[in-house]
C-alpha cells in the first residue's frame, strides 16, 4: 500500500526531530562539561558518553532492540564480504604516503570516543532514524532520506568545530549523505549494526590519525562507490535476499 503524505511528513518530521535532539544533547553536554570541570578534549568524550545513552533510550522507545539486530554478534559469510568496500575506505587512508599520528591524548582514549561516537551516531541513524522511516516510505526512500538526514547532521560542525570553513563542511555533508546511504542499505539488507559502528569508527581514525588528506579526484571516487554499493544492496534486497535468509 503507497504510504500517505500524512505518514511520510510525521514520520520525516520525527526522525528529524531525533537528530535534532541528538545535537541538543551534544551542546548541552558540551554546556555542562566546563561546570563539571570537564574540559578540553574530554569534554568531546563526554558529550559522545551521554549521545550514547540519548540513543539507547531513544532505541528503547521505539522497541527496536531485537528486531533491529542491534545486539547480533554474527550475521553470515555473505554479510561480512558486504562490509569488505566500508573498509577499504578506512584501509585507503591509511596506506596514504606519510606516517600515522595519534594526536594527545593518546590511542586508547581515541579509541574509547571514536566508539563511542560511531555507537551513537548507528543507533540513532542506522536503527532509531532508519525504522521510524522504513515503516512510513519504504525501503528505498528510507536509506535516502536516512543519508540525507544523517549528512545534514554534519552541519552541526558549524557549532561544535567552528574552526572548519564552511566549504569544508558542506563538503563533509555531501560524503557523509553518500556514506549514510550506503550504510542504511547495509542495515537494511542484514539488519547487523554492529559491524556498522566498527567500520564507522575505523572510517574516523583513519581521518584523524593520517594528516594528510585524500585527494578531491579521489574522494569523490569512493564516495560514488559508496552509492553504487548501497544501490546493489537494496537491490539484491529487493530480488529476495532477505536477512532471514543469508546463508
Amino acid at each position: 500500500m503507497k504510504p500517505s503524505p500524512r505518514s511520510v511528513a510525521l514520520a520525516l518530521g520525527l526522525a528529524a526531530g531525533i537528530g535534532i535532539a541528538r545535537f541538543g544533547v551534544i551542546v548541552g553536554a558540551l554546556e555542562l562539561a566546563p561546570v563539571l570541570g570537564i574540559a578540553g578534549w574530554y569534554a568531546g568524550l563526554f558529550a559522545n558518553a551521554l549521545c550514547v545513552l540519548f540513543a539507547a533510550g531513544v532505541v528503547t522507545m521505539l522497541g527496536v532492540w531485537r528486531d533491529q539486530g542491534v545486539l547480533r554478534l554474527w550475521r553470515s559469510p555473505l554479510a561480512a564480504l558486504w562490509l569488505l568496500p566500508f573498509v577499504a575506505e578506512g584501509v585507503l587512508r591509511f596506506a596514504l604516503p606519510g606516517s600515522i599520528v595519534v594526536p594527545p591524548p593518546g590511542l586508547a582514549l581515541w579509541i574509547l570516543t571514536l566508539v563511542l561516537a560511531s555507537l551513537n551516531e548507528e543507533l540513532i541513524n542506522r536503527v532509531a532514524v532508519l525504522s521510524v522511516l522504513r515503516r512510513a516510505t519504504g525501503a528505498v526512500a528510507s536509506a535516502i532520506l536516512s543519508g540525507a538526514l544523517f549528512g545534514l547532521a554534519h552541519l552541526s560542525l558549524l557549532v561544535t568545530t567552528p574552526s572548519r570553513s564552511a566549504d569544508d563542511i558542506l563538503l563533509n555533508v555531501l560524503a557523509s549523505a553518500t556514506y549514510g546511504f550506503a550504510l542504511a542499505a547495509f542495515q537494511l539488507r542484514f539488519r547487523w549494526l554492529l559491524p556498522l559502528v566498527l567500520v564507522h569508527a575505523f572510517a574516523n581514525a583513519s581521518v584523524i590519525f593520517v594528516p594528510l588528506e585524500v585527494p578531491l579526484v579521489l574522494d569523490v571516487i569512493i564516495h560514488a562507490g559508496f552509492v553504487v554499493v548501497g544501490a546493489a544492496l537494496l537491490v539484491s534486497r529487493r530480488r529476495g535476499f532477505r536477512p532471514g535468509r543469508t546463508r
